[in-house]
């Protein structure tokens, strides 16, 4: 992406983690002699400009402010209680709190990894070198140029990420530099694959947490050795189906949960404790890192407690503005996975491959060094771990009775016009029951999609409407589904004839419809799926194609009305996207949600 960013974590000030420095070469444990002491306020190693400064408390927002003052960077944070700085000369005035400084070491700069690539002198091996991020990328040039090595840039790199063919000498000579952060295997897809998705990094209020450090957190275990996690929709993106939305991330978290002592439970409200909340937001959204529209930021998400505070942990931003697709790019699926890895206390890999690699493409499953980081963390799956419904409230009232069932989410569509000689339209309605407040969404069988407008009036009814519906010559289903905060959901679809003037063509040149499931959300019994439907193109269909979200793909039989025979299916929820060509390469398309039991 052009950079496109992972998970997001803030050190809360007054919280107390462990005294170790944990890095992926080794840790720096109290006492020793190339790790804190307890009572070392300074070094004296002043050729060494980045340094690592370790508090007895998590940095705050006061201890920040001191470095700037001083005239001092901070660039990245490090677990645990530490960041990284820039300073100036290698001075560091003495500053309260602060249990020790010192520096990288030339081998905390190599990933563990490095080794196995070389087996001969002569031996090179494609490397990421990561960067401080305060050194320039001029400064990057002359530490390259000094060990006559060519830093390549493709576009998917981070700025501070340069990539070399180099041999296990020219690598050490990089790491004894003090603009050099980290080494690690490089990807060779990396130079030619153009669709692959840099993550910025695992960030605090400190700054990036770097390639280096070895995250050791995650959530704590439960009393049957299972970390139980509720997880809330708070928003969804409108470019696809909500329900295609829910049912992606949700099989992104099965597919952690299902390798590990994690269980993962819908709640009812963000607020629950040990609960993931995912938003898909634009712009400014109320944390420091506002999203910057299509193809920049794709999403954040925040690291478990202890590293931050229960209200943040775990929960994940994704950009709205982003062209999603459910089984395409970009895939709510891959990202989610990624994501959801950093949620349950995951840093960045260095194994190419792995789906908390720092450059993610399309995944349809974890790897077995993913597998056995989460392993780590929370043990065998069904190791004593019950996977039991979350228990119900206790009856607030004390009484012992029952309490009403709640009264089902329901929906009214207003009666509009059959037919119409518009290209876009509103439809209204109204909302009862179910738990309020009520979000409404809209998608018509044309690929149009977006949010409808909620009021409720003094006399607690509540309406809306869905405004701007781009219609398309002929007939137009528009499925309307509402949400409550409970996140239960309901339907209804309007149907309209657009009557287009004489000699006018359709609204848009492509459409796509499933006729048979006509349901875009269905159950299947069996292994595999045959969809049939029709398809419409002012130049003429040339083709429809299916794919996957597990990566199967094939071609439907039939232009006009065609039919997608032995579709494979997983057991769980699999996203089907059909996708209409016609003749010029325009396309259109739409999913299909197949929960196979």
């Amino acid at each position: 992406m052009y950079r496109r960013a992972g998970a997001f974590a803030l050190l809360i000030g007054g919280v107390v983690f462990a005294q170790d420095i944990h890095l992926k070469t080794r840790t720096l444990q109290g006492g020793s002699a190339t790790g804190p002491t307890g009572d070392t306020t300074g070094d004296t190693d002043t050729a060494t400009v980045h340094k690592i400064v370790q508090f007895d408390h998590a940095a705050g927002a006061d201890d920040l402010d001191s470095f700037s003052r001083d005239g001092i960077t901070v660039v990245a944070a490090l677990p645990d209680n530490a960041v990284v700085v820039a300073a100036p000369g290698g001075q560091l005035p003495p500053r309260p709190g602060v249990r020790w400084i010192g520096g990288l070491q030339p081998s905390d700069k190599l990933s563990p990894l490095l080794g196995l690539a070389f087996q001969q002198p002569e031996d090179t091996a494609a490397v990421i070198v990561e960067f401080h991020a305060d050194v320039t990328a001029g400064q990057q040039e002359t530490v390259g140029g000094a060990e006559q090595v060519a830093l390549l840039r493709p576009a998917v790199l981070r700025s501070n990420h340069a990539l070399v063919q180099a041999t296990a000498a020219q690598l050490a000579a990089l790491a004894l530099h003090d603009e050099v952060a980290y080494l690690f295997p490089a990807d060779p897809a990396l130079l030619t694959d153009a669709e692959a998705i840099a993550c910025a990094g695992i960030a605090s209020n400190a700054g990036i947490i770097g390639q280096y450090a070895n995250i050791v957190h995650g959530w704590s275990l439960d009393a049957d050795n299972a970390a139980h996690l509720g997880y809330f929709f708070s928003s969804v993106t409108p470019k696809v189906p909500a329900l295609t939305v829910q049912s992606e991330v949700v099989r992104a978290f099965s597919e952690w949960a299902k390798h590990t002592n994690l269980i993962f439970q819908p709640v009812a409200i963000a607020s629950s404790p040990r609960t993931v909340t995912v938003k898909f937001v634009s712009g400014a959204h109320g944390d420091p890192w506002p999203f910057d529209g299509p193809g920049g930021t794709l999403a954040h998400t925040f690291y478990p407690v202890p590293i931050n505070t229960e209200t943040i942990a775990g929960d994940m931003h994704l950009d709205a503005d982003e062209n999603w697709h459910a089984g395409g790019d970009i895939d709510i699926y891959s990202v989610a996975l990624h994501e959801a890895g950093h949620a349950i206390g995951l840093g960045h890999s260095d194994k190419p491959g792995d789906v908390m690699y720092p450059y993610y493409r399309s995944h349809s499953a974890l790897s077995a060094n993913d597998i056995g980081a989460a392993q780590t963390l929370y043990g065998l799956p069904d190791s004593g771990a019950s996977a039991a419904p979350v228990t119900k409230p206790a009856n607030p009232t004390g009484s012992g009775a029952t309490p009403p069932a709640p009264v089902a989410l329901r929906m009214v569509l207003d009666p509009g016009p059959a037919s119409t000689t518009l290209s876009g339209i509103s439809v209204t309605g109204t909302l009862s029951g179910g738990t309020a407040p009520y979000s409404v969404q809209w998608q018509t069988d044309h690929g149009s999609s977006g949010k409808a407008l909620v009021q409720t009036s003094s006399q607690a009814a509540t309406s809306f409407t869905a405004s701007g519906i781009t219609l398309v010559n002929g007939a137009n289903a528009i499925t309307v589904t509402a949400f409550d905060a409970a996140q239960k959901s309901t339907s209804e679809v309007a149907t309209v004839v657009l009557q287009a003037p004489s000699g006018a063509g359709p609204a848009l040149p492509v459409g796509i419809k499933a006729t048979n499931p006509a349901a875009s959300v269905f159950p299947v019994n069996g292994a595999f799926l045959t969809v049939s439907g029709t398809a419409t193109g002012v130049a003429g269909i040339s083709r429809v194609t299916w794919q996957t979200a597990a990566g199967a793909s094939g071609v439907a039989a039939g232009t006009d009305h065609w039919q997608a025979s032995q579709i494979p299916l997983l057991t769980g929820t699999n996203t089907i996207v059909l996708k209409a060509w016609d003749t010029k390469g325009n396309s259109a398309w739409t999913a299909l949600v197949a929960t196979r039991r």
